[in-house]
């Protein structure tokens, strides 16, 4: 009987520790990254917004600013623009990924995942865009400016 309580409060413990934890997959970070893409493939500026986190968390690296709804606007822009070649051959994702933060990487206090998706564009080379995820509401949402990449290609 003692083993049995023993056992239900161990497990009550370690119930009551992961409660509220959330861990992002590789499946949902693809989910994600592709539900973004087909919000830029569509012109979707509204859609594209509601993938981000625009709350009180100041912007790293910007003297303080919030990020805003107009900063999403402009990234939308820029998303566009630097990825005209695969938007126009309509592109497919060649390879996505989802990494976890150590809490020595600088962007840690306001997100615990790196999600990727990246674009072969010929043998040589690909491009590739990125987001610091944080688990806010209820639902996975981008913090802050995208990330761009540019490397050859992995073999």
């Amino acid at each position: 009987m003692k083993k049995i309580f023993l056992i239900s409060l161990i497990s009550a413990g370690l119930s009551f520790f992961t409660y509220g934890q959330q861990k992002l997959t590789k499946k949902e970070a693809t989910k994600i990254l592709t539900q973004t893409w087909s919000c830029v493939k569509a012109n979707d500026t509204a859609g594209f917004i509601k993938t981000w986190a625009i709350d009180d968390k100041q912007w790293p690296y910007h003297a303080g600013k919030k990020f805003t709804n107009d900063d999403v606007k402009i990234n939308f822009g820029d998303f566009k623009k630097y990825f005209a070649e695969p938007l126009s051959k309509g592109l497919k994702f060649d390879a996505t990924e989802c990494d976890t933060l150590s809490k020595d990487d600088p962007h840690y206090d306001f997100s615990k995942y790196y999600i990727r998706a990246w674009f072969k564009l010929a043998d040589n080379s690909r491009k590739g865009f990125g987001f610091y995820m944080d688990y806010v509401g209820d639902k996975w949402l981008a913090r802050f400016s995208p990330d761009y990449s540019n490397e050859a290609a992995k073999k």
